[in-house]
């Protein structure tokens, strides 16, 4: 594949390595030229991928040990331990709160954007991109150090990262009512905890979570993502996701486990389009509704099948119906 990509002039390769491609040697004999890692959460811990979150972390780790320069969050507890386990190699940090290479200072974040200032080259500039949220600085900060170090001039990354859009990573969905509504990949407790910590920090109504866990998955997350949600958000739906060959009703029940814990306010409503409705109903202006967990999915998998489900939509449909 690489030869082949070489014979017809590709430049240049971006991948996204799994650690489960580390762990079974998937890419051994890669020699990677930059490596970046954003941020370790719970996550892939299952009798099928990693028995605990050290084998997780040691198999991401190898990915450093095949690079010549690694760029890592310096703000991640897990990732901030890289230079130091491997003091011979050439490792970037950057972040918002620790001291490192590359720091984001005097950031501002709306429901639409995130602005900062960084120094690029010898000036410090500051940079916005339409994706909101906090963990949008810390990745900008990535591309930015990575962009300088492949030479690109500061003014083509300012102007890249006002150009950048991610289908389902903090996307707001225009409707007719004119509410709040914002789809989010976020399937992890770290993530998730991420973009309802982000909303919550601007929001000048309620923040309603809706959200669910994938079937077939690490089901030890899934008390953990209800207590999160329970904790940050003003009331939850929790939903079905992608249940897979689990029971739908399971998954919900375990999530519950964990915003039983907490004081949130909460309903579950396994049908996701009736979960979606239900939301739709309750929001009010200046209230956000987070559906969280499908990002740019547009199918639910349920046994072993796809079916539609485009999320964005399927809400048109809901404030259509609602007329």
């Amino acid at each position: 594949m690489f030869r082949q990509m070489v014979d017809e002039g590709c430049e240049a390769i971006v991948m996204e390595v799994s650690s489960q491609s580390l762990k079974l040697h998937r890419v051994d004999g890669c020699e990677f030229d930059i490596a970046v890692f954003t941020n370790f959460s719970e996550d892939h811990i299952s009798e099928k991928e990693h028995p605990d979150m050290e084998d997780y972390f040691n198999s991401k780790l190898k990915l450093f040990q095949m690079c010549k320069t690694g760029y890592v969050n310096a703000d991640d507890l897990h990732t901030a331990k890289i230079p130091k386990l491997l003091p011979n190699n050439d490792i970037i940090t950057y972040g918002i709160d620790n001291y490192c290479n590359f720091l984001a200072k005097d950031i501002t974040i709306t429901n639409s954007y995130v602005d900062f200032k960084v120094k690029l080259g010898t000036r410090n500039e500051r940079v916005k991109t339409f994706i909101p949220g906090r963990f949008s600085v810390y990745n900008s900060l990535a591309a930015i150090s990575i962009g300088l170090k492949l030479g690109c001039s500061p003014e083509n990354i300012k102007e890249a990262l006002l150009e950048v859009r991610v289908p389902g990573r903090s996307e707001l969905v225009d409707n007719k009512k004119e509410l709040t509504i914002m789809i989010d990949y976020a399937h992890s407790p770290e993530s998730l905890e991420n973009i309802l910590n982000a909303v919550k920090s601007y929001t000048r109504g309620k923040v309603i979570s809706l959200f669910g866990c994938g079937g077939d998955r690490d089901s030890s997350k899934r008390p953990i993502m209800g207590e999160i949600s329970g904790r940050i958000a003003d009331y939850t739906i929790i939903t079905s996701d992608n249940p897979r060959t689990e029971d739908p009703e399971k998954i919900v029940s375990q999530i519950e486990e964990g915003i039983k814990k907490t004081n949130g306010k909460y309903v579950c409503i396994v049908d996701r389009i009736e979960a979606m409705k239900h939301a739709v109903q309750i929001a009010k202006k200046n209230d956000i509704v987070v559906l969280a967990g499908k990002g740019h999915e547009t199918y639910q998998i349920i046994g072993h099948e796809k079916y539609p489900f485009d999320e964005k939509e399927i809400i048109k449909e809901i404030i259509d119906e609602q007329k």
